[in-house]
């Protein structure tokens, strides 16, 4: 009985979370993501995202697994369109970053420690995950991090910094470091709740356009 009820009681800490997120471009629809996250004692075990085109067409999905690091899981995002994969891995402790176009080999480049020269890193959804447990802290203080990129096998350096209240919410900005970076990387803009939920992003967007391209989206999410 004891046994069943230990069994039991693991299972019942374990939620899983279902939520929406609707990307816009110029106020016309562009895809919906379709999240699926299982938390256990509210911290997250692994997620699975889906992105559809608006007539239901799976273009994309990324799943993480949170269990070796929060802030840089494991993650592997598949575009439908090309072909494409990419994400990190962890191999004895080290994150590695991998790329791979369709038909091709798969490229690789493991992080040494030193990286990021003490920063913050943040690899797939590990930047959310780790804000909603730290508002307060971004809203103190500009907090430096890392932002692996694994389709390029590089990272980009930003700064995270409180913005505000925009009707009841918490609004941060997080723009690249370097001067330079900033004449090509886009500001990216979150809105969070006071209980940890993402209500808006909006910045560049991680789904390309049908023709390979950037695109800058709006994303508002539904719970």
């Amino acid at each position: 009985m004891i046994l069943l009820f230990f069994i039991s009681t693991l299972y019942a800490a374990a939620v899983t979370e279902n939520y929406q997120g609707v990307a816009t471009l110029d106020g016309k629809v562009v895809y919906t993501e379709f999240h699926e996250v299982v938390f256990d004692n509210n911290k997250p075990l692994s997620a699975k995202t889906l992105y559809k085109k608006t007539d239901g067409t799976l273009i994309a999905s990324l799943t993480s697994d949170f269990t070796k690091s929060i802030t840089n899981a494991e993650n592997e995002f598949i575009d439908m369109r090309s072909g494409r994969k990419y994400g990190v891995k962890w191999d004895n402790q080290v994150p590695m970053m991998w790329d791979q176009e369709k038909g091709e080999k798969i490229r690789t480049e493991i992080l040494d420690k030193d990286y990021a020269q003490g920063k913050l890193i943040m690899g797939g959804q590990g930047l959310h995950y780790y804000m909603r447990d730290h508002l307060d802290e971004f809203e103190k203080k500009e907090i430096p991090i890392a932002i692996l990129i694994p389709g390029k096998l590089d990272y980009y350096s930003f700064l995270v910094n409180f913005s505000g209240r925009e009707n009841g919410l918490r609004k941060y900005n997080i723009k690249a470091q370097s001067a330079l970076l900033r004449l090509f990387a886009p500001l990216l803009e979150v809105w969070y709740s006071d209980d940890g939920k993402l209500v808006k992003y909006r910045g560049l967007s991680n789904i390309p356009d049908d023709k390979g391209g950037n695109q800058t989206v709006e994303i508002n999410y539904q719970y």
